[in-house]
């Protein structure tokens, strides 16, 4: 399944590559995010900002973590990665999470390899998909798909 999800975006990630008008060479952009998966276990909801420059990318998030066995969760996110020389921005890059987890008082830290990209449907408007494996999150490595809408301010 997870295999099929997967061909799938690369599918239609190549497919916008085609559709979508082109992002300037220096964009910022607003986004929200949350994971969809079948399991649903932790619900992750992130808003920040997207940045492409130059052939790199970077992003840094507040992120809400929402378990049922570990509780609530809040922290923040930076990520950077190199832009590949699309017509839609496709990254793959890594990030880090420092957070305080509210059920225990306790502080976490965590890392994450990603690749995704962003799709620009309109002027200001656009949508994102990336895909984390965070490691250490909780006690065992969580993949992570995430959707999100972006807002690009003129």
């Amino acid at each position: 399944m997870k295999r099929i999800l997967t061909l799938t975006l690369l599918f239609l990630l190549i497919d916008a590559n085609a559709a979508a008008p082109a992002i300037d060479p220096e964009t910022s952009m607003l986004q929200l995010a949350q994971r969809k998966n079948s399991q649903g276990e932790p619900l992750i909801t992130t808003i920040g900002m997207f940045g492409a420059r130059g052939g790199t990318s970077i992003h840094w998030d507040l992120a809400k973590y929402e378990d049922s066995q570990h509780g609530e969760a809040w922290g923040t996110e930076f990520g950077a990665g190199y832009l590949l020389p699309t017509r839609v921005p496709i990254f793959i890059g890594a990030g880090v999470v420092a957070g305080y987890r509210r059920t225990g008082g306790e502080y976490f830290a965590a890392w994450y390899p990603e690749f995704g990209a962003v799709v620009p449907l309109t002027d200001g408007f656009g949508v994102s998909v990336s895909r984390k494996r965070y490691q250490k999150l909780y006690q065992q490595t969580e993949d992570v798909l995430m959707f999100g809408l972006v807002l690009t301010p003129k």
